[in-house]
């Protein structure tokens, strides 16, 4: 999967979850959940639909990596690439 595919799949996710969010206008490198003004069940449901989509596994330890759209977006591409 390429990171342009990644990145889009990411935010169909993500506005399943929150539909007011404008993907053109979330800074990359901001706190995720700060720039998104989601909660932590939020947060929580994002993580499990994508690796449901993606068929891999993001354990709760690894959440402190995915603190903005950039690290999210390198952590998935690396756990796909690996899987």
């Amino acid at each position: 999967m390429t990171p342009t595919q990644l990145k889009a799949l990411f935010f169909q996710q993500l506005l399943n979850i929150a539909p007011e969010v404008e993907p053109d206008e979330v800074d990359p490198e901001a706190d995720l959940r700060e720039e998104l003004d989601i909660d932590s069940m939020d947060f929580m449901m994002l993580t499990v639909a994508l690796g449901k989509q993606l068929g891999i596994n993001i354990p709760e330890t690894d959440h402190h990596q995915l603190n903005n759209v950039n690290n999210f977006l390198l952590y998935l591409q690396k756990k796909v690439s690996a899987g």
